[in-house]
């Protein structure tokens, strides 16, 4: 029997849809890097360090943009708190990306706790921005493409592999010492600052994979001048409280952190320097420290390369 004119187009249509999201699932699969390292074409390997991690090894998970991976340092964490974490924070991380790097965090940890830096909270993005984010999740091939120039033999016959870690967890060592003018930094106010719907709902859907996965999701606002003022706060504060989200603002009330605006920044007030990271995660490690999910593993044998690791940046750190 032969099929009606508007049928045979709907099962045409089907087929040619059906042959070319095969398509791109060949190529994402061609196109992806063999390990999750710059030489093999990884963006943003320190983030996706955590893959090359030991299966269900980190206690938790930082996210967020900068303003987190130049502040918790996990080796510090670890020597004073006994706890395993790791920095998926990226430069100018908007929250589509936030979703998609904790998603692959979860694929290979079960962290009890995902810490989230606040700042990316207030980053505006575009529906259409979201929709490619998702896009690439799903088909490589769309964030990946220009690896076709550097092709090998290797990339038509080996499986991509996580086996790379970063050497500091995901955090970055900031040096430089610019002192911030903190003289209006968290002046009182009760205004609300603006948080776009769509951050909103991204928000939601990070704190519902973190249940779906048996991670408790926090809030945390780190130390800047630049980047955090009283009605952010007042928001976050506002936006926690209905979302029923523990939060802790560093910069005000009582877990605020004592940053020596003139020694403790990089850059004037918008990223912490080492001694600035530093203060801020013993902070962390006392909050992290009350919850009763979380364990010390100190003197875990199954743990020593972190006292390997920690051992390194000791060194680093006295240079």
């Amino acid at each position: 029997m032969r099929l009606p004119q508007p049928l045979r187009f709907v099962l045409r249509l089907c087929i040619a849809v059906a042959i070319f999201l095969g398509l791109l699932a060949i190529t994402s699969r061609i196109v992806m890097p063999k390990n999750n390292q710059d030489e093999f074409g990884q963006m943003d390997s320190a983030a996706n360090g955590i893959l090359g991690e030991p299966a269900d090894s980190i206690d938790v998970v930082f996210l967020g943009d900068s303003e987190s991976y130049t502040a918790f340092s996990p080796l510090q964490l670890w020597h004073e708190r006994g706890i395993t974490s790791y920095v998926c924070g990226t430069a100018g991380q908007p929250l589509p990306y936030t979703y998609s790097l904790l998603g692959k965090a979860l694929s290979k940890q079960s962290p009890n706790v995902v810490v989230l830096e606040t700042n990316c909270l207030f980053r505006d993005f575009t529906p259409g921005f979201a929709l490619l984010r998702a896009a690439q999740d799903a088909f490589p091939v769309l964030e990946y493409h220009n690896r076709w120039k550097s092709l090998r033999v290797e990339d038509l016959t080996t499986a991509p592999r996580t086996t790379w870690t970063h050497s500091l967890k995901g955090f970055s060592i900031k040096r430089d010492t610019v002192a911030a003018d903190a003289s209006d930094w968290m002046a009182p106010s009760d205004e609300l600052a603006d948080i776009p719907i769509l951050n909103r709902w991204y928000l939601e859907q990070i704190n519902r994979l973190c249940r779906e996965h048996g991670a408790t999701l926090v809030l945390v606002s780190t130390p800047s001048t630049v980047n955090w003022n009283t009605p952010r706060h007042n928001r976050v504060a506002q936006l926690a409280a209905d979302l029923d989200i523990a939060y802790y603002d560093l910069n005000t009330g009582s877990t605020r952190v004592d940053i020596d605006w003139t020694q403790d920044t990089c850059d004037g007030g918008d990223h912490l320097n080492i001694r600035g990271a530093q203060k801020v995660t013993t902070a962390m490690g006392s909050i992290l420290g009350e919850r009763s999910e979380l364990t010390s593993h100190a003197g875990d044998g199954a743990y020593v390369s972190w006292d390997e690791a920690y051992a390194v940046y000791a060194r680093q750190l006295e240079q």
